[in-house]
């Protein structure tokens, strides 16, 4: 059942615009009335998450990426834009302060970063790590 979804105009024009580009992304969107879009599929890797939120940051990164309006998409843009398209969702779509894990979504989060190239950063230029001293950590836990 696809979700439907309203967006202001320059979002909505965005999406119009790059379908193309958005069908190669993996995003399966149609117009659906004057400033709403169908989402029929994400990515699998995005499945899940809230389509709306998805389908808004996707314009965003489109429009931020100048792959609005490219039909067809420009074969050697794409994989930069995809990448920094995706890195983006990817971020706006993760777990968050906050947010309670179970012991086995832990262990996958911390596989999961070790399985990647070490980056210090997020895409959006965010701390990922911060390197603690032992005299620190000591102190924290109340050893010295």
């Amino acid at each position: 059942m696809p979700a439907s979804v309203p967006l202001d105009p320059a979002r909505f024009a965005t999406l119009t615009d790059a379908s193309q580009v958005a069908r190669r992304l993996g995003f399966e969107l149609e117009p659906f009335g004057p400033d709403t879009v169908a989402v029929r599929s994400v990515p699998a890797l995005l499945a899940g998450r809230d389509p709306g939120l998805l389908v808004r940051d996707l314009a965003d990164e489109l429009l931020a990426a100048g792959m609005a309006g490219e039909t067809p998409p420009d074969a050697a843009r794409m994989p930069d834009a995809a990448d920094r398209v995706f890195a983006s969702l990817a971020c706006h779509s993760a777990r968050r302060k906050g947010d309670r894990l179970v012991p086995r979504e832990q262990r996958a989060l911390l596989d999961a970063v070790d399985a990647i190239p070490w980056a210090p950063t997020c895409p959006h230029g965010r701390p990922v790590f911060v390197p603690f001293g032992l005299a620190e950590i000591e102190r924290r836990f109340g050893r010295r």
